[in-house]
């Protein structure tokens, strides 16, 4: 059993993960809702593992729609449920015994519904997902990764009391060196017909530090606010990431999240952590494998970070949508940086589908999702609003005010980002606190050619008020196929994927003004390749084949020398193994 945090959450609040089997049909011609299948679900159905991307399963792998999944709750008492889904791809309706409790659009964020009063019993769940892509959806209908579909993320059902903690929130600032002042608000929901006092107790790694006693109404919402000066605190960060745990307990209800105290800030046109220049050496990350999708097993993860520390990275850019709560108390306990963005590729789509106005809704919506769910990371950074999009447009313009407008309201202790593709005509330099550039000169375009591309950057930033602003180059690189090498760097040959990113790495970090590089990509990804259409055609075996590892996470001769150069050894070779 995958666990969803690396701490417990809760130690009064029972919970239970709703894994295993659960009753599954593909609804090709789109007629469940039509036919009821949420009170009549289809007898001649399948069976589907939770959580779990159904193209990973035998005769399942290239279909895109609707599909429905059931399974059944034994209530043992009558009692308050919350039902919470951490991530369902697409399109997700939800029904409890026939009765539909609502809809979520996304697919790597949470959503919950609250349950007064179920009675006990056995209950049927239904859940309708569908991970069509179309012109307005996030990600676009032509996205260069793979279309999944299915519920990717643990389900669970918590039993609450009376009075429950329906939200924490802890934010801060920084008074000196070991000193900060802490807000804390929780926000309490009474599910009681009658008025009812409660004691709150907060706690800072055990340590009680705040008690009172609170009156909520009859079915009721009430926020409490504490707000503290805490002192001799220890910093977050890379060579040290202190972590504090903070639990709050309402009368029978508890929760707990981990926080960090820095500071992040730019000038020069560099990143300051904590008062010192901040260098990044990083990879960009699919949380994706091909036995697994996007439903990604906790194990594979500790895998990955000790990989990519090995490598000499101290930054990963999460590609390109909220990533496993579970990886970022990784990246938080190993005091790693985190790029976070939402899956907003867009490459391939016009400027005039950017301003659709249900596509800015949901780019709006997920951004505000998932800013909630990860506030607490130390290791986030950046949230990116964007990737890739037609940044050369009046609409494209338009959706980054309201973008970064959004951010700032919802959390000011980070650095809003993108990434642009049009370095040399971007139109949204002056906007944003750090400048990404996404360009592959010596795999698209042919000979490496960074310095012109640079050179006209630099430039166009003085004249769009982003002089001052931090550069990442945020990808860049060249396929290799696994196995594929020689006497000469040819292309799709590992050689000329090493050759190329170490020719690029050496160029960037002999540029002043860039203040770090992800490389484009830690692993080779299944790419969306389909025979009768003709986009991704240069995707050999139907993956992206420019991570510094293959699916299977083998490495290849990029990785040596990418090791090579972000440790700065002189064999990269020398694995460092110890032998114990």
């Amino acid at each position: 059993m995958d666990v969803i945090r690396t701490f417990q959450q809760h130690r009064l609040r029972k919970s239970q993960l709703l894994e295993g089997l659960w009753d599954f049909v593909f609804d090709k011609d789109d007629i469940g809702l039509s036919e009821g299948w949420y009170t009549n679900f289809p007898a001649n159905h399948d069976r589907m593992p939770v959580p779990a991307c159904w193209n990973n399963e035998l005769d399942k792998f290239d279909y895109e729609g609707v599909a429905w999944y059931r399974t059944r709750i034994t209530i043992e008492d009558s009692s308050h449920l919350r039902l919470l889904f951490h991530a369902v791809l697409g399109h997700a309706d939800v029904y409890l015994d026939g009765v539909h409790l609502g809809y979520h659009y996304g697919g790597f964020t949470p959503f919950d519904f609250t349950l007064p009063d179920v009675t006990a019993g056995v209950h049927e769940l239904v859940v309708r997902t569908d991970n069509t892509l179309t012109r307005n959806t996030i990600p676009y209908h032509i996205v260069d990764w793979f279309h999944y579909g299915g519920i990717i993320r643990p389900v669970e059902i918590q039993i609450l009391p009376d009075i429950s903690i329906e939200d924490m929130r802890i934010t801060y600032d920084m008074t000196g060196d070991s000193s900060a002042t802490v807000q804390v608000t929780l926000q309490l929901r009474s599910m009681s017909d009658t008025e009812l006092d409660v004691p709150v107790s907060l706690y800072r790694n055990e340590e009680l530090v705040h008690v009172e006693n609170v009156h909520l109404p009859a079915m009721g919402i009430r926020d409490v606010n504490v707000e503290q000066v805490w002192s001799g605190l220890q910093r977050w960060n890379p060579d040290d990431p202190a972590l504090y745990m903070v639990r709050a307990v309402v009368g029978q209800d508890d929760k707990s999240d981990r926080i960090g105290f820095r500071t992040v800030e730019t000038r020069n046109k560099k990143i300051w952590l904590n008062g010192k220049e901040l260098y990044l050496q990083g990879v960009n990350r699919h949380e994706e494998h091909p036995e697994w999708g996007f439903a990604f097993p906790n194990k594979l993860m500790t895998k990955e970070l000790d990989i990519i520390q090995q490598m000499g990275c101290n930054t990963v850019r999460g590609s390109h949508y909220p990533q496993s709560e579970y990886w970022l108390d990784l990246l938080d306990e190993r005091g790693f940086i985190f790029w976070s963005e939402i899956p907003i590729w867009g490459a391939a789509f016009p400027a005039e589908d950017t301003g659709d106005l249900l596509f800015v809704e949901r780019a709006l919506t997920m951004m505000d999702e998932m800013i909630e769910r990860d506030l607490h990371h130390p290791s986030i950074l950046f949230w990116s609003v964007h990737n890739e999009i037609d940044t050369r447009s009046k609409q494209a313009y338009d959706l980054s005010i309201q973008m970064t407008e959004l951010v700032r309201a919802k959390d000011q202790s980070r650095l809003v980002s993108y990434a642009t593709m049009h370095p040399m005509t971007d139109i949204c330099l002056g906007l944003f606190d750090v400048i990404g550039i996404n360009y592959y000169d010596g795999w698209y375009f042919g000979h490496v050619k960074f310095e012109e591309m640079l050179d006209v950057f630099h430039q166009r930033c003085k004249e769009y008020g982003a002089e001052d602003t931090p550069v990442l180059m945020t990808e860049f690189g060249g396929a290799g196929v696994f196995g594929d090498s020689g006497w000469e760097p040819r292309l799709f040959s590992e050689d000329y994927q090493a050759d190329l990113l170490s020719r690029s790495l050496r160029l960037f970090r002999s540029d002043s003004k860039i203040s770090g590089t992800y490389v484009w990509q830690f692993a080779d990804t299944r790419a969306q390749l389909q025979s009768h259409q003709p986009h991704f055609r240069d995707r050999a075996r139907s993956f992206n084949n420019k991570g510094l590892l293959n699916e299977y996470r083998k490495p290849k001769l990029a990785y040596r020398v990418v090791k090579g150069i972000y440790t700065d050894i002189s064999n990269p070779y020398d694995w460092g193994f110890v032998l114990k």
